[in-house]
């Protein structure tokens, strides 16, 4: 994994754990990137002959552009210019794509026990993970996919890219927007290192309902401000480790031909934290 920092990441306890379970003669480990360095760790990879890489913040959109030029990206990479997973072809190619919006969808009809197909979804964020969320949501047949961000462009801009039925809301929507939802999904920090029963929302809490599903993409703490608040008003939550398994066990399937157990992978997720 490349990203900065990366020293909290439950990835590699998570990947080892499947890799561990399927005898699988890999290892993942954990490398602090700078931004100016992101292209030679690409190189490195190459050179070195790293199998995959995952990709975390802040060098998704970058690792992207980098491999648009030298490899091959796929679909949800062109559309979102952001990119979580990159492969090392047998032909020493580099191929990227984006598990994060599969997963997410993938962690929420878990949850829900249904289809995301005709719901009506709000998207908090902007970025690299909100637009691949939002492409996902429009590709499984959202009715509606709203997007919020503090910054209009940035919304218009993800928009744009996703096209289908995202939507940017403007700020005097937004409480009837989040009313009419089934699905909120917080992709922002807003909540990320904030200790557990913090009421830290990118919304105003008080707009959740029973009715919601709600899944924020912060996994630590494992219970959000925006989780506990939804808790408290009777809503389905969906913690940001659920999603992290999801996109993990979707980026196995591309590295080695097969997905991981996520409830093996929540498990030994779980216990890294309670050690920890």
């Amino acid at each position: 994994m490349i990203g900065s920092p990366v020293a909290q990441s439950l990835s590699p306890v998570i990947h080892n754990a499947i890799f561990e379970s399927l005898n699988v003669d890999w290892l993942y480990v954990a490398f602090n990137v700078q931004s100016a360095r992101v292209e030679d760790a690409l190189t490195s990879m190459t050179a070195l002959g790293i199998g995959g890489l995952s990709v975390t913040m802040p060098h998704k959109n970058a690792v992207a552009e980098i491999v648009n030029q030298c490899g091959e990206v796929d679909q949800v990479v062109r559309v979102t210019n952001s990119a979580n997973t990159i492969v090392l072809r047998s032909d020493n190619s580099l191929w990227a794509t984006n598990t994060d919006g599969e997963g997410c969808c993938n962690a929420l009809e878990e949850a829900m026990k249904s289809s995301i197909r005709g719901e009506r979804v709000v998207v908090l964020g902007a970025g690299g993970t909100a637009s691949a969320v939002a492409y996902a949501m429009v590709q499984r047949g959202a009715s509606d996919v709203a997007v919020i961000n503090r910054t209009l462009q940035r919304a218009q801009d993800l928009v744009n890219r996703v096209a289908g039925t995202a939507r940017v809301v403007a700020s005097d929507e937004i409480a009837n927007t989040i009313s009419d939802a089934r699905i909120i999904v917080n992709t922002t920090p807003v909540g990320f290192g904030v200790e557990q029963g913090s009421l830290v929302s990118s919304i105003d809490i008080s707009l959740i309902k029973s009715s919601h599903v709600v899944l924020d993409a912060v996994y630590k703490p494992l219970i959000t401000g925006l989780l506990l608040a939804s808790q408290n008003a009777g809503a389905i939550v969906v913690d940001g480790l659920s999603m992290l398994v999801h996109q993990a066990a979707l980026q196995q399937q591309h590295w080695i031909g097969q997905m991981g157990d996520t409830a093996l992978m929540r498990e030994c997720a779980l216990a890294h934290l309670a050690r920890t």
